[in-house]
């Protein structure tokens, strides 16, 4: 597996962490390109929550959605977005998006246990929103039993956000006992494992701040690590897009562009630099996708 810069690692790659047992861990100054996973996600349904909002989710079940389609493009995604705070709308040709109230949650609730249990070509995707959002959700999940889910619970460096980590989880663990939960540490500045450390003080600690280390308290089974990236914001506030369809969309441009710069040209000089934007653009898109490809392991 090449070098990658978004790549799911376990926590316990770090001195401090408790080994999982019968599990090997390898201490790296350089985490990038390594992928060590104590738990295998077989339930076609993943939930991404957090009781606190702004970390991230709708980042996460975008990147989710577009990995579980290029692992498998025969697979119908459905991703459900839950929030009542939020009322984007994102556009795709691929994904199955759908942008809902929490008034409907046991409904959709509802109609995923039914299309995961009847129709093993679905998976299900979703993202609650913050607060009061997150915690009627996994209410919901609770009610009917749904178990041996997919869990992303994001965080940022934020240091008040430890508590809303451990009260989403603790929420899970309450009756998901088979759980595969993921912490993604989301918006790093760098893979490096001491920038790392430095940055997510709140989840590792420090030493001359006399911070705890949280990781051993945190019951996840899987670490991800997400880079901080502006590519997700502009799809979806600016463009309104998917990061699944600008990608199939940047693929064929690039790898087409002759044949269509030479329609550009046809059209004038400004067409063809205002063509050339949309080119760079979507070098950096392709880039970010195969930046995040190995995270298809984990998923």
């Amino acid at each position: 597996m090449g070098k990658r810069c978004f790549l799911p690692v376990v926590g316990s790659i770090f001195n401090g962490a408790k080994a999982h047992k019968n599990q090997t861990f390898e201490n790296k100054q350089n985490i990038k390109g390594k992928i060590i996973m104590k738990k295998e996600n077989k339930s076609n349904i993943h939930v991404i929550v957090q009781t606190k909002g702004g970390v991230g989710k709708t980042t996460v079940s975008g990147i989710v959605a577009t990995l579980l389609y290029l692992q498998n493009q025969d697979k119908k995604i459905n991703l459900f977005e839950i929030d009542d705070n939020n009322n984007s709308k994102v556009n795709s040709n691929y994904i199955n998006h759908q942008s809902l109230k929490l008034k409907d949650s046991e409904v959709v609730i509802d109609d995923i246990q039914f299309s995961s249990l009847s129709d093993s070509n679905v998976t299900n995707i979703l993202d609650a929103g913050g607060g009061n959002d997150t915690k009627l959700v996994l209410q919901k999940l609770k009610e009917i039993d749904l178990s041996g889910l997919n869990y992303y619970v994001p965080v940022t460096d934020n240091l008040d956000e430890v508590k809303n980590v451990q009260d989403t989880i603790t929420l899970i663990r309450d009756f998901d006992k088979s759980a595969n939960i993921n912490l993604i540490l989301n918006r790093c500045f760098s893979l490096e494992k001491d920038e790392i450390q430095k940055q997510f003080i709140n989840i590792f600690g420090s030493d001359d701040l006399d911070i705890p280390n949280q990781l051993d308290n945190l019951k996840v089974d899987n670490i991800f690590f997400f880079s901080n990236s502006n590519i997700f914001s502009i799809l979806k506030i600016f463009y309104k897009v998917s990061l699944l369809d600008s990608y199939l969309s940047s693929v064929d441009l690039i790898q087409n562009i002759d044949t269509y710069r030479q329609e550009w040209i046809k059209e004038g000089q400004d067409v063809f630099k205002a063509n050339n934007k949309r080119y760079r653009f979507a070098k950096m898109v392709v880039e970010l996708i195969e930046q995040l490809k190995p995270i298809q392991k984990a998923l």
